[in-house]
């Protein structure tokens, strides 16, 4: 056994090295693409609240909508909905 292959061994990785010896090469390249795309750092990570902002930046909120206002009753976790605090600050 090579050096690399015991290394992975002491890993919880370990058990599956029976499995991965049995395996084609196509499914290896799969499980190698799976490793290598978990190792990438993710992309600054936005938060939901962010990600509505921006995503409702621009929406023009209707007369309508706008005049109904204080009409609606709202529950503790409608009021902590990103996307109705944003209409509610409109």
């Amino acid at each position: 056994m090579t050096a690399a292959a015991l290394k992975v061994k002491s890993t919880p990785m370990g058990p599956y090295i029976d499995l991965m010896q049995d395996m084609t090469r196509e499914q290896k390249m799969i499980v190698v693409s799976f490793l290598t795309e978990s190792m990438q750092e993710p992309e600054t990570a936005k938060s939901k609240g962010e990600i509505i902002r921006e995503k409702y930046k621009n929406l023009e909120i209707s007369p309508e909508i706008k005049r109904l206002r204080g009409c609606i009753k709202l529950t503790d976790e409608d009021l902590k909905d990103e996307r109705v605090k944003y209409i509610l600050d409109k």
